[in-house]
This record gives structure tokens, sequence and C-alpha cells, in this order.
């Protein structure tokens, strides 16, 4: 398969590129941050997408056949008309992501959350749901106790946790989904402790839930 790569600069040190009708079969896109990125009809079969961003990206008309999307993140991700046959979906994020005409067929879920993302428009859609937790909307501020939610708010003061969207959102609201999953394996009380912990690790690469687990993991 022929193709471009296109690249361009974006701000200081933002690179934003698109594959168009290009071939990256097999490819390592390991905790790749593909933030509003644009992809067409470009094949990316069997690749491996883990940890990855996808965020406000359009990979529209893809093939992912049989690729794996470990801890992966797709807000507000363009997905029409994209191949995902055999995929495998770990601990994934799909929120206000568009994947109408999408084929799903044989493709596996585990630990999903679908958030404001309809699957109606999809194509062999799997039967089997158990692996997803379907929301219509963030879980409740209610649900979460003062301390915990102010020991996330604390740590908005630090640049690169503010802007990796991954604990707070638009305004200094704070990103309840991702209190809600990290409740899944840690108690308030731990996530307290470790929460305030985190800074002095942090690194330009922290922009998905999946590296503050891996941190977490790290102080704990």
């Amino acid at each position: 398969m022929k193709g471009v790569l296109r690249m361009s600069l974006e701000g200081k040190n933002k690179k934003l590129f698109s594959y168009n009708g290009i071939d990256k079969t097999g490819s390592n896109f390991m905790y790749k941050d593909f933030e509003k990125t644009s992809s067409y009809n470009s094949c990316f079969k069997q690749a491996n997408f883990n940890f990855a961003s996808l965020r406000g990206a359009k990979m529209k008309f893809c093939d992912f056949t049989q690729a794996s999307f470990v801890g992966s993140e797709f807000v507000g991700t363009n997905f029409r008309g994209s191949n995902f046959n055999g995929a495998h979906f770990e601990d994934a994020i799909f929120w206000c992501s568009v994947l109408d005409k999408t084929n799903f067929e044989s493709a596996s879920f585990e630990r999903c959350y679908f958030i404001g993302t309809g699957t109606s428009k999809a194509r062999k859609f799997p039967a089997d749901t158990t692996g997803i937790t379907f929301l219509s909307k963030l879980p409740p501020i209610s649900d979460f106790s003062a301390a915990l939610l102010q020991a996330v708010q604390d740590l908005r003061t630090n640049d690169i946790i503010r802007r990796s969207h991954t604990l707070h959102l638009k305004g200094g609201r704070v990103n309840t989904l991702t209190l809600q999953i990290l409740l899944r394996d840690y108690s308030e009380d731990t996530l307290i402790t470790l929460l305030p912990q985190i800074p002095p690790l942090l690194t330009s690469q922290f922009y998905t839930l999946s590296y503050l687990k891996t941190l977490l993991k790290k102080v704990g």
C-alpha cells in the first residue's frame, strides 16, 4: 500500500502527522500520542496501540484487524468506516467517539468503558457486552468523598497533570470517570495517600489513565 505521511508543527513542540493510504501492519505504537492527528484509508493490521492516546484523532476508513488496544483512550475519536475485525480492547475508554459504519466483527472487550458513545451505527458489534460498562454521562461528584476530591484538586497546580485531562476536565472539574475506574483497584484512602506522591515522577508522556496507573504502582 503506497501512501503519504504528512507532518506539521503546531505550537512550539507539537508534531501533528497523518497517515494517508499507508501500510503500517504490525507497527508498535505503544504509548504513542495521536492527539488531534488524522489518518485515512491506512492499514494498521496487528499493530500495537497499547496505552496509546487517540484523543480527538480522526482515523477514518482504516484497517485495525487484530490490533491490540490495552489501556488505550479514544476521547472524541472518529473511527468512521474503520475495521476492527478481531481486535482486542482491554481497559480501553471510548468517550464521545464516532463509530458509524465501523466493523467490530470478532472483536473482544475486557473491562472497557463506553461513555456517551453509541454502537447502534457500528457494524457487527458483539452481542456479548459483559466486558463493557456503558455510561450516558460522567459518574456524579457525590459518589466520591470530599477528601478524595480535594486530593485530586490539589494536583491541578501541576501543569503536566492539568494539561493531560486525566484527572481534570475543562474548567477545573474533576474527571469522575477516572476516579471510578481507579476505585476498581484502590480504596479511597489508598488513593488519598498515593496521589500526592505522583508529581515528582511525572514526565511529558503523562497523558493517559494507564500511565497514571503505572505511577500509582511505583509509589504504592
